[in-house]
């Protein structure tokens, strides 16, 4: 095969696939899709039901894990990423969140300039089609991504929307419209009944100018004289005419820029790497959602989704789902959510995940049905996740192998005020619980639990349970000229260095209000425009 192509692209996630398509538009163009894992798909990516079937497995996750974190009591955190084409869009939960407007006008605001939502909206709306949304403003029915509103949502999902309407909460009746505040039912990246990932959305078939390796391996990115010619991998070297764009996500983009020679001299030097480029922020900034679990049985356990779980309910759901792709198989295990501002409804500060089930760490005893490592029992369950945390992560190297793993330290509630709004979340979330609606059907507080009122005692209890909400980013993020540790312009092109660019959720400035899929892809249409212009 060739070893010369106009673009080269590494990782063959959720940004390189939006990317290799959009760039395959021009017939004259060739371009090389490098990608570690396999072709991804299979039928349980492609059944949304089948969420947690998939973290935790050789196949669809690079199962990364954190370094033992002081503010979880030691504790390490697994980070599932996703393996194959698609990337983490193959294990994700398929949930469309494009964050709060505001969060965009920040990055105009902070000296990203064309980064306002006005700007990125119509990038928003290229990416993702919603047929269901009327608001032609804020969406379109042309979009790669076929988009599905929640499908039957289960009774509890529909009383707790419903308590969100009664109460201070209020009823959002579109997340990804003028504002995200409110409680109600999401959208998902579902259509037909099936999972819509990004290589599935974006390249269902090949184009004739995409060249596509799977299997491969990035070792370092090819630099003459401070311009990127090319990548190394584990089936040779590969020559871009034009770029090399770096697409393998907040974990593995910094490790390969930093492998390559371009990140902290000290910390390339203490690796016996030659410095190519001193970036001091490459690996820095690390932000990520912290999630803290919240659970209630129920007077009526017979209302929980837990009961699909059971060995027969679950093997029927598959069947009827491979004949039909309908019924429980065809929806995701959620569909609610609730935005909790505090102090600004154009930016709250928490996103709140509705579960009729409730999940906890499996210890083996028991009847309850094992999923991806968890228990799940009749209840429900908060997922309370922080949006805009003030504790700042990194990842690193442990040596110059490309094939060891990153470093990755998210210091979870190294700023203390992390914890104490998440502290908050719980109370406010004890006496939503408490008002009319919910205590139709809640029992007692199971997680942290009712007796556990000090601050002290809900803190530790929070350091004891606090887990990813599976949104790492900013790791090369982009940032005003003036920036010192920004990685990127606002162009996604790697200071110093001609013809290499960035573009995933590494590149993300800040972090969002809400899950951060759509606005990685958001970002690779905006990128994509770029390079064409």
């Amino acid at each position: 095969m060739t070893t010369e192509f106009d673009y080269i692209i590494a990782g063959g996630g959720s940004a390189g696939c939006v990317l290799a398509a959009r760039l395959c538009e021009n017939p004259d163009l060739r371009v090389l899709l490098v990608e570690a894992g396999g072709k991804g798909g299979g039928l349980r990516s492609r059944m949304p039901a089948a969420i947690g079937m998939l973290p935790g497995t050789k196949r669809y996750d690079w199962q990364y894990l954190s370094q033992p974190q002081p503010g979880l009591n030691g504790r390490q955190i697994k980070y599932p990423r996703g393996k194959g084409l698609g990337g983490s869009s193959l294990i994700n939960g398929m949930i469309y969140m494009r964050g709060s407007p505001r969060d965009f006008d920040r990055w105009a605001e902070n000296g990203l300039h064309g980064w306002s939502y006005d700007d990125v909206l119509p990038y928003f709306r290229r990416a993702a089609a919603a047929p269901h949304r009327s608001n032609q403003k804020y969406h379109s029915d042309l979009g790669a991504i076929r988009l599905s509103p929640a499908q039957s949502p289960d009774p509890l999902s529909r009383l707790f929307v419903d308590a969100c309407r009664a109460s201070s909460v209020g009823h959002a009746v579109d997340f990804n419209g003028a504002r995200p505040a409110g409680g109600g039912f999401m959208d998902f990246t579902i259509s037909n009944g099936t999972r819509q990932d990004a290589y599935a959305s974006y390249l269902p078939k090949r184009p004739a100018g995409l060249t596509i390796l799977t299997g491969t391996r990035v070792l370092k990115v090819l630099l003459e004289k401070r311009r990127a010619t090319g990548l190394l991998t584990t089936r040779g070297a590969f020559h871009a005419r034009r770029e090399v764009i770096l697409s393998l996500g907040a974990f593995e983009t910094p490790k390969m820029l930093m492998l390559s020679g371009i990140g902290p001299a000290t910390h390339l030097n203490a690796q016996g790497i030659e410095v190519v480029r001193n970036l001091p922020g490459v690996g820095q900034s690390l932000l990520d959602h912290p999630n803290v679990p919240m659970q209630f049985s129920l007077l009526d356990p017979n209302l929980s989704t837990a009961r699909y779980q059971r060995l027969d309910r679950a093997m029927w759901a598959g069947l009827r789902w491979l004949l039909t792709r309908q019924g429980p198989g065809a929806s995701a295990p959620w569909s609610a959510v609730m935005f909790h501002a505090q102090a600004d409804r154009d930016l709250p500060e928490l996103e709140v995940f509705f579960s009729a089930a409730a999940y906890a760490p499996a210890t083996g005893a028991g009847s309850s049905i094992i999923t991806n490592g968890h228990s799940v029992t009749p209840g429900f369950q908060f997922d309370i996740n922080l949006m805009r945390p003030r504790s700042h992560g990194s990842v690193s190297l442990q040596s110059n192998d490309p094939f060891a793993p990153p470093v990755i330290d998210p210091a979870y509630f190294s700023n203390v005020d992390d914890c104490d709004a998440l502290i908050s979340g719980i109370r406010f979330l004890r006496g939503f619980v408490a008002e009319q609606t919910m205590r139709t059907v809640a029992g007692p507080e199971q997680f942290p639990g009712a007796h556990i009122t000090s601050n002290s005692d809900l803190r530790e209890a929070i350091r004891t349970r606090a887990t990813t909400g599976h949104h790492p980013a900013c790791t090369a993020r982009m940032g005003a000229p003036e920036d010192p540790m920004a990685v990127l312009d606002g162009q996604f092109r790697v200071r110093g260095i001609d013809a290499l660019r960035v573009v995933d959720a590494s590149a993300m400035p800040d972090m969002i209000t809400g899950n951060i899929h759509a606005t990685v892809t958001m970002m690779a249409e905006r990128a994509a425009d770029a390079l064409r212009s």
